[in-house]
């Protein structure tokens, strides 16, 4: 059986970039069209180039590798290409000569094949076989990804009982993910994301991003929407699993991204829990601290175990509005300078929250100390206030913490 029909005959994508890899006495590796790693092989494995184990490492091209291939205009090759073509040397990135052809299936781009050079290039003869060959591995990795996304939605819809409180103990739970076919991870915390302004299309894109970012680890997160909140859930298999990085530099990107479409992020992060029904909790406590976030006008802990009093704002809030209570020295700090009035607030807030030492303050505000001075002392006069009674203390910074927005737009 000539080489061509073998690999037609066989319908394992690592079987057949093991038997090319052999046969062409060179490394292949297969990429989806995301540019993530499916398959590698190499007659040598001293052969692989720097290029290629940071692929193999990363599980998808590293940044340095996609920003040298946007800008010689790789990328845009792989899209429009149909025949395969060289690209060259690359010492920067630690890339050698490689052969590279479009895998598609459908009349549409699948992944890509990499054939990297080695003494002497591809033969006209063996460019029309990768060519040929492209066909069948574009096919494989389409049933590849078709699974992939079978699964993915059966994921999805696990996770979304879960927070549709389908649930209701944890053999069920435990049942659900049986039926689903759902690696259930040991320990889970979640990460809540919402848009400063709500926008449907960005918080998909969002989602995508943070997908992304959670693809290289094991399968054992989930990111999914509810309303106005992108839910990033985060496993691990050991209660030390550095969950709480992984929050924060999913969130990260999560920020970048959004950044870069002119748009902000307001986060949290909530408990790690050792039951999965306990996503329920986690999510909740996440976004507790995105509402302490919105109530207050500072930045906080993203974390729910950094919030200490925070936690409680949202009820002190509702039950000033049950009371109608608005804080006497507030009323009186308005109008005090009702032109500059969020200056005064901010500054009284953080001196509290510095322990009343003016230079901390000054920092905080990157103001001159001369500044923090004389605003307080303005306060001081007006108020007569007893920065030494703790109690005193305490209710000024839940009201300067909880006031009502109305101050900032009056």
């Amino acid at each position: 059986m000539e080489l061509f029909d073998r690999i037609l005959s066989i319908n394992d994508l690592d079987a057949v970039i093991d038997l090319l890899s052999f046969e062409l006495e060179r490394p292949v590796i297969v990429e989806g069209a995301d540019y993530t790693l499916l398959a590698y092989n190499s007659h040598y494995i001293h052969h692989f180039d720097e290029a290629n184990k940071q692929t193999i490492f990363t599980k998808k091209w590293t940044l340095p590798i996609y920003e040298t291939f946007i800008e010689a205009g790789i990328v845009n090759k792989l899209k429009t290409y149909e025949r395969p073509f060289t690209v060259g040397s690359m010492p920067e990135i630690g890339l050698n000569t490689r052969m590279v052809v479009s895998a598609k299936h459908n009349e549409h781009v699948r992944g890509y094949v990499w054939i990297q050079e080695m003494e002497k290039p591809l033969s006209a003869t063996e460019i029309d076989f990768l060519y040929d060959v492209s066909f069948h591995i574009g096919r494989l990795i389409y049933d590849i990804q078709k699974s992939k996304l079978k699964q993915e939605e059966k994921e999805e819809q696990f996770y979304q009982n879960i927070f549709n409180n389908l649930y209701k103990r944890a053999s069920d739970l435990e049942w659900g993910a049986k039926e689903f076919g759902v690696k259930v991870p040991d320990y889970v915390a979640v990460a809540a994301v919402e848009l400063a302004k709500p926008d449907e299309k960005l918080l998909d894109n969002l989602q995508q991003v943070a997908q992304t970012s959670l693809q290289l680890e094991d399968k054992l997160h989930h990111v999914l929407i509810k309303g106005e909140t992108l839910l990033i859930l985060l496993g691990g298999k050991k209660a030390d699993a550095p969950i709480d990085s992984l929050a924060l530099e999913v969130i990260q990107r999560i920020r970048d991204y959004a950044k870069d479409k002119g748009a902000s992020i307001v986060s949290g992060v909530g408990g790690l829990y050792a039951a999965s029904l306990d996503l329920l909790t986690s999510a909740a406590q996440a976004k507790e601290v995105i509402q302490a976030y919105k109530l207050t006008h500072r930045p906080i802990s993203p974390f729910y175990k950094d919030l200490h009093v925070c936690r409680y704002l949202q009820a002190i809030v509702e039950k000033n509005k049950e009371l109608g209570y608005e804080s006497e020295y507030l009323q009186r700090i308005r109008k005090l300078d009702p032109h500059d009035k969020k200056e005064l607030f901010k500054t009284l807030e953080l001196y509290l929250l510095h322990n009343c030492k003016i230079k901390p303050t000054a920092a905080a505000l990157f103001v001159h100390p001369n500044t923090v001075n004389y605003r307080i002392n303005q306060i001081n006069d007006e108020l007569q206030l007893d920065l030494t009674d703790v109690m005193q203390k305490f209710q000024l910074l839940l009201d300067l913490m909880t006031r009502s927005k109305a101050y900032e737009e009056n």
